[in-house]
This record gives C-alpha cells, sequence and structure tokens, in this order.
C-alpha cells in the first residue's frame, strides 16, 4: 500500500510539473495582421491582433486586443491548457473595447501546437471570437504566430 501511495504521489508531481511546464511553454506575445484589400472608397481595411498571455497567481492569464478598419477589441481572457492545446476564455472587457459581443465563460479560441517537419506551427481553431476578414474564417490553419517570449516567475 505504502509503495502503491509512493508511486502515486511521484506520477501527481510529475503531473504537476508537466503542467506548469506546458504553461511556461505557452507564456509570450503573439500576433495575427489581416490584409482585407481595399474597400470601395480605396481605404485600406487591415486588422492587427494581439495576444499577451502571462502568468498570474491563478494560472494563464491573456489579453487580446484587436485594433484597425472599423475595428476595437480589448478583452481579457482566463487561458485554460488541454494537451497541446490553449483554449480562450472571456472573462472582462479592457478601457478601448468598443462592442461588447461577449459573456463570461465564452470560448473565443483555441490555439494548438502541431509540428510538421521538425516545425512547430501554432493551429487556430475559432470559437466565439472571429477575424473580421471573411478569407480568414477557416479554422484549424496558422494564424497567429509567437513574435515574443516572456519572462517568467
Amino acid at each position: 500500500m505504502k509503495k502503491a501511495l509512493s508511486v502515486f504521489a511521484a506520477v501527481l508531481f510529475l503531473a504537476i510539473l508537466a503542467n506548469a511546464q506546458n504553461a511556461k511553454d505557452w507564456v509570450g506575445n503573439y500576433t495575427f495582421d489581416e490584409d482585407g484589400g481595399k474597400n470601395a472608397g480605396g481605404t485600406s481595411i487591415f486588422i492587427s491582433h494581439e495576444l499577451n498571455i502571462m502568468e498570474s497567481d491563478d494560472g494563464l492569464i491573456a489579453t487580446l486586443q484587436s485594433n484597425g478598419y472599423q475595428t476595437s477589441k480589448d478583452l481579457n481572457c482566463k487561458a485554460k491548457i488541454v494537451g497541446t492545446k490553449l483554449q480562450l476564455f472571456f472573462e472582462s472587457y479592457g478601457e478601448n473595447n468598443i462592442f461588447e459581443s461577449y459573456e463570461p465563460g465564452d470560448l473565443l479560441l483555441t490555439l494548438e501546437k502541431h509540428t510538421l517537419k521538425g516545425k512547430t506551427e501554432i493551429l487556430t481553431f475559432w470559437g466565439k471570437f472571429l477575424p473580421i476578414v471573411p478569407k480568414n474564417e477557416r479554422t484549424g490553419k496558422v494564424y497567429f504566430v509567437r513574435t515574443a517570449t516572456i519572462e517568467t516567475k
């Protein structure tokens, strides 16, 4: 019984350690730029999305900001790791947000690390948060790209 309890404790410790390492692997800044060409009046349709994932005392949190053509979103999110995926859930609006279309707990999007030919890519699976330009609505493709790593605790 003692041996089984020791094995269980060791496995639990390794699982917690692995999850903490997975969290650190996601911490950083990510961007996704949309180029929708020009509207009928010749104005450029360009939207920049910036996702910042950080550690907090309660786990991973994130801010998701979208700015550009007729767009100003400022979202505060809770992040949850499930295997190789990171799920972003809406929590509240930031001070630079214009339209309020989400409810607390809404799954905004899921990012998944995928390795192909030795190169890791991040696939995006859209939830309630959708891109502005219709050609980018196809889910399961590379949209967000990591641009910086943030120093963690």
